[in-house]
């Protein structure tokens, strides 16, 4: 997923969708799960959906995120 092939759809490569996640969450502070995605549908598609667990997940591995459970939202780390 990470390592692209000629078949790869940059715009919905899990690095790309990472991106975004992080540049809405440095807009806002603390932004709730479903919010980011619905976000993301907007400028990318449905397709989105199949990406982003695996984006978000992503961005736990490298430590980037923050997630509250009483909220269901993320927060960036800095």
């Amino acid at each position: 997923m990470i390592k692209p092939d000629k078949y790869t759809n940059l715009e919905l490569s899990v690095v790309n969708i990472s991106a975004q996640v992080i540049k809405i969450l440095k807009e806002n502070e603390i932004v709730k799960y479903d919010e980011v995605l619905s976000m993301l549908v907007k400028s990318y598609g449905e397709n989105v959906k199949l990406v982003y667990p695996l984006s978000v997940n992503f961005l736990f591995i490298l430590g980037k995120l923050n997630y509250h459970n009483k909220l269901d939202a993320f927060e960036l780390i800095t």
